[in-house]
């Protein structure tokens, strides 16, 4: 057991190709993660044009004024944020949240982060909250306070990732609640590890600007494709 947890925080090879090294990620994969570089400046959804806005957030913009991401998900980003969210790889983790970091381009700077909450009942199965983790890091590296107790998550969901697009709004919606009446932000970011439909951090900006937010950015590790 002790050597388990010892070698997901002083790894012997490199997490992905197996290379010997004291590195999770060797240079040689780091280099070779799929970058997101060109996105929707409202949703982030990857394009292959110039186009500053897709032609959904043209059509239905969202709550949200503006969404970056770092990465494209597809191999091997989705194999790394599976083991940093499901299998307790807090070393992945914390590389991940990292590379977030000092990728986000941060021009209008927020007054606080706040990370998607996981309801208490999948707090307690996983152990800990991935998109805090990955804020906590981001907080360090930027000086943007975290604001975790700002919303709950007052209903329990299944996974988004088993629904499609209207099931998952439909899914979600209700989902969250701020706790007062009123918030003393104007300018926060949400944060979360990926972002798929959008379903979850427009239902969570939703809640926040009825309780008087009056700009939300997303910030996430990942966007898929679609």
């Amino acid at each position: 057991m002790f050597r388990h947890l010892l070698n997901k925080l002083i790894p012997q090879s490199c997490f992905l190709c197996r290379t010997n090294g004291p590195q999770f990620i060797c240079a040689d994969c780091l280099a070779d993660l799929p970058y997101q570089q060109q996105g929707c400046h409202r949703c982030a959804r990857p394009l292959v044009t110039d186009d500053y806005l897709c032609t959904t957030c043209q059509a239905h913009p969202p709550v949200f004024e503006h969404a970056q991401t770092v990465f494209t998900y597809r191999y091997p980003i989705d194999k790394l944020i599976h083991a940093a969210k499901y299998s307790g790889n807090f070393g992945v983790l914390f590389l991940l949240g990292e590379i977030m970091a000092t990728h986000l381009h941060i021009d209008n700077r927020p007054e606080v982060l706040i990370p998607v909450p996981l309801h208490p009942r999948r707090l307690r199965q996983r152990g800990y909250n991935q998109s805090l983790e990955l804020a906590k890091i981001v907080a360090r590296h930027t000086g943007i306070p975290i604001d975790y107790k700002a919303c709950v998550r007052q209903r329990y969901t299944v996974p988004q990732v088993s629904l499609q697009r209207l099931q998952r709004e439909e899914n979600i919606r209700g989902a969250f609640r701020v706790q007062s009446a009123s918030l003393k932000w104007t300018h926060v970011a949400i944060l979360d590890d990926v972002m798929t439909t959008g379903s979850t951090v427009q239902e969570l900006a939703r809640v926040l600007t009825a309780a008087g937010v009056k700009r939300v950015e997303v910030w996430c590790c990942a966007r898929t494709l679609d």
